[in-house]
């Protein structure tokens, strides 16, 4: 069971355009640190940030996920405030 108090600490990183077995590519609305841990909407970990590319404007997100982690295409996914 995930506690609001781990809710309140995430912030948006973006939703994910492609899902995989070995990564999850997602269109980032912020910018996150290399390593950040990554979470669904449940507060719940899914992964951590293993890459950053593409434009500075509007920049991709690539996700190690979690061997247990179940994420669909389009869902939303957060990381810690900093």
């Amino acid at each position: 069971m995930v506690n609001r108090q781990t809710l309140r600490r995430l912030k948006l990183l973006g939703e994910v355009l492609h899902s995989r077995r070995d990564y999850l590519v997602i269109r980032a609305y912020t910018v996150p640190r290399l390593g950040d841990k990554v979470y669904n909407g449940k507060g719940r970990e899914v992964g951590y940030v293993s890459n950053i590319f593409g434009p500075v404007a509007s920049p991709y997100v690539a996700v190690k996920p979690a061997a247990e982690a179940e994420v669909v295409e389009g869902e939303a996914l957060y990381v810690e405030k900093s």
